[in-house]
């Protein structure tokens, strides 16, 4: 057997999954396993593999053969793992889009606190079999560093829904020499909390607290800081309650809320809502009576709290469709359309 490389069709030598493995110190089966996601790699293998995929550039041998044969109709998903709402929403519909096209999906997670290493091992992974580009569903600041700080080169379209343009495109940027094309999706979410805040000034509350989510979310700081704006233009004092995305951290917020001196409660999301819902009524407190309560999402159930929840909702299957839509842009080479999806205020009784 020869470890020698073959050529790439232009007279250069094409690194060999067995030069990978001499350039990490590792055998060529444990490239192999990091290749294809195995989870029993220790992390410092699969860190040295995926480094040492980056610094030759390797890309294995079936991806190559279809960039040269063909575009692949596979296409890579990549989430963060866990079960919210919006993450999970946008993830089920954008697998729904591509297989009605005519593409299958293939998933990896990663993480709850995501490494550079993690991703990239991710990408590789994917990129071994043959994706024709790879959806990044996060709005997780950490996974945006850990886009920004790739140690492989990826070279298929990525594109990145549930993060704002202005922030993702330049993030990714820092790496473009290994991510050459790239492009984010996103729900507006300053018009979102705009729809919210209106809604409740309207109603002449002006003593309102924000619940907010958690700060590693992009979208949360983002609901947070156009809070706080809002307030200060109407001359008012933003209040902000740290939450988790948990009806928990709603509740332990609620309970925290002296309905004396508060008009309303805009929540970064509905199910710090439905805790808040709880605490209230716990409390003796009638909503909307006492004191409003507004979500955002528009969570299947949210018509059904009690009482039914004013929010902002979020339309994720509309955003799994775009983002299949990006994809094929950027893989058939058409125009982007990169304007942000507007949200809507589902007006009911909270508020």
């Amino acid at each position: 057997m020869t470890t020698a490389s073959t050529t790439n069709g232009k007279g250069r030598k094409a690194p060999t999954i067995f030069d990978v493995a001499e350039r990490a110190g590792v055998s060529h089966q444990t490239v192999s396993r990091v290749i294809n996601g195995d989870p029993t790699v220790r992390d410092h293998f699969r860190s040295r593999v995926t480094t040492a995929i980056g610094d030759l550039g390797y890309r294995p041998r079936a991806a190559a053969r279809a960039l040269a044969g063909g575009r692949s109709k596979a296409l890579g998903l990549v989430t963060a793992g866990d079960a919210l709402y919006g993450p999970s929403s946008t993830a089920i519909g954008f697998e729904r889009a591509a297989r009605t096209a005519g593409y299958h999906v293939l998933l990896s997670t990663l993480p709850d606190d995501p490494r550079p290493a993690d991703l990239s091992g991710a990408l590789v992974s994917l990129l071994a079999q043959d994706v024709a580009a790879v959806v990044l569903v996060a709005a997780d600041n950490r996974v945006l560093d850990a886009l920004a700080s790739l140690t492989v080169p990826v070279t298929v379209p990525v594109v990145v829904s549930n993060a704002m343009q202005g922030d993702a495109i330049p993030a990714a940027s820092r790496a473009e020499q290994l991510l050459p094309s790239v492009a984010a999706v996103a729900i507006d979410q300053v018009v979102g909390t705009t729809l919210a805040m209106r809604h409740l000034f309207d109603r002449g509350h002006r003593r309102i607290v924000h619940i907010s989510g958690p700060s590693v979310s992009q979208e949360s700081e983002v609901r947070r800081t156009t809070y706080t704006r809002l307030m200060h233009e109407a001359g008012l004092e933003p209040v902000v309650l740290d939450g988790d995305w948990t009806p928990a951290s709603g509740f332990a917020a609620g309970r925290m809320i002296d309905a004396t001196a508060v008009d309303a409660v805009f929540c970064g999301n509905d199910q710090m809502a439905l805790g808040v819902l709880h605490a209230f009524a716990d409390d003796g407190l009638r909503v909307p009576d006492d004191i409003a309560v507004l979500g955002f999402d528009d969570i299947p159930e949210a018509a059904h709290f009690t009482p039914p929840l004013t929010t902002v909702r979020q339309d994720f299957m509309a955003m799994g469709e775009r983002v299949l839509a990006s994809v094929r842009s950027l893989v058939e080479g058409r125009p982007l359309d990169d304007t942000l999806i507007q949200p809507q205020l589902v007006v009911r009784r909270s508020a």
